[in-house]
């Protein structure tokens, strides 16, 4: 009798113990979580894509009218490229969960959007800017591999010319830039456009806007 009372006594030990070794390890890594996660919210990542290099000249519209215009050896060019660079700023932690971590996808090809088209249905709503190279650019996936003519498989596509809306709405979201492409093989003039998308917030270009103002 007295040996199953030293037993069942040394069990109840034995469990108390496992169970505070068992709530130390869940408070442990409850801790690192916590701590990755205020890590994460803190530490800051720039989404902007690689396809989007500095242009050579910025131009702002006002729905169809031009609003401002200035080149890279002007002061406001500096202003703006600045606060461009600012939009893709999200925490590490927004950038993984909205699965891009520099990432960003291309599209539109399929559908054969026209730049007309784009400018009528979309950014002609109101403000929106065109980043304009002297050279033309390769268009790149962001593990810079170039992005081929879906319907041309041998045909890189090169452009001059970006377009995007500017938003109001002070929010991380995403942000669809107008890339300006033309085929060899098309028939006629038109211009198309394929999109790659991004998240960003336009809001600090839109909320300044009128310090851009040159026309």
């Amino acid at each position: 009798m007295a040996n199953d009372l030293i037993l069942d006594h040394e069990m109840a030990i034995r469990k108390k113990k496992k169970n505070r070794i068992i709530a130390l390890s869940v408070i442990g890594v409850a801790l690192v979580l916590a701590i990755l996660i205020i890590v994460g919210a803190c530490v800051p990542m720039n989404l902007k894509p690689a396809v989007v290099g500095k242009p050579d000249r910025v131009v702002i519209y006002d729905k169809s009218n031009a609003y401002g215009e200035f080149s890279s050896d002007q002061s406001l060019y500096n202003d703006f490229m600045e606060k461009f660079d600012n939009i893709y700023q999200a925490s590490y932690l927004v950038s993984l969960f909205s699965g891009r971590l520099g990432d960003y996808s291309i599209s539109g090809q399929s559908e054969n959007l026209t730049l007309s088209g784009v400018k009528s249905n979309v950014l002609e709503k109101g403000y929106y800017v065109e980043f304009k190279y002297s050279q033309p650019q390769t268009l790149k996936y962001a593990d810079g591999s170039e992005y081929r003519n879906i319907f041309a498989q041998n045909e890189k596509l090169t452009f001059t010319s970006i377009y995007f809306a500017l938003s109001e709405k002070n929010e991380l979201k995403s942000l669809d830039m107008y890339v300006a492409v033309k085929y060899s093989d098309a028939e006629n003039a038109t211009t198309y456009v394929v999109k790659v998308t991004q998240k960003a917030n336009t809001n600090s270009i839109y909320s300044s806007i009128e310090d851009f103002k040159t026309l």
